[in-house]
């Protein structure tokens, strides 16, 4: 008995110490990119998130982050640009990534956070929103049908990081 007690001892510190070290990460991780207060779910800031996928939507994608916001469920992009105003198209984003979870976790998405910098946005995911993000899709959906999907940019960096460029005719 007495030679279990040290081990005790050791494994209940080595366990505080951890969890000390994981809470200061999480803090300096929030400060960092001015993430909103409430419990990180998920992060793929470091590409080992899973794949979230929408069988309803036929979508998939992965947030930097899912935060519980009381009894909501939030996505956060991280952005590298200091942009002043959210660009539309990482508007559109967070509201897939918001119908996504939806639909996975059975729980509304009232908004989510585009984070430039470290300024925050909140941007609602209303009707408006969500009904543009479900227009695209259907209009990307047709021109891939159709075979006439066309490359609309001539930025290098951008075809190398394409998931569609092993396929593409048109890779710069």
């Amino acid at each position: 008995m007495n030679d279990i007690a040290p081990l005790m001892f050791a494994l209940g510190t080595a366990s505080l110490l951890l969890s000390i070290k994981m809470s200061s990460a999480a803090r300096s991780m929030r400060l960092r990119y001015g993430l909103p207060d409430g419990d990180a779910l998920y992060s793929d800031l470091s590409g080992s998130g899973k794949i979230l996928r929408s069988e309803r939507y036929g979508l998939s994608g992965k947030p930097d982050y899912i935060i519980r916001e009381g009894r909501h469920l939030i996505p956060v992009e991280v952005k590298s640009t200091h942009a002043e105003e959210p660009y539309r198209s990482h508007q559109l984003q967070l509201a897939a990534y918001g119908l996504i979870m939806e639909d996975l976790y059975r729980r509304d998405v009232p908004y989510g956070y585009i984070i430039y910098g470290n300024r925050r946005h909140r941007i609602e995911l209303d009707d408006e929103l969500r009904a543009e993000v479900l227009s695209a899709l259907d209009e990307m959906r047709r021109t891939l049908r159709k075979g006439r999907a066309q490359r609309n940019h001539s930025q290098k960096a951008r075809c190398a990081r394409c998931s569609f460029r092993t396929g593409c005719k048109q890779a710069l």
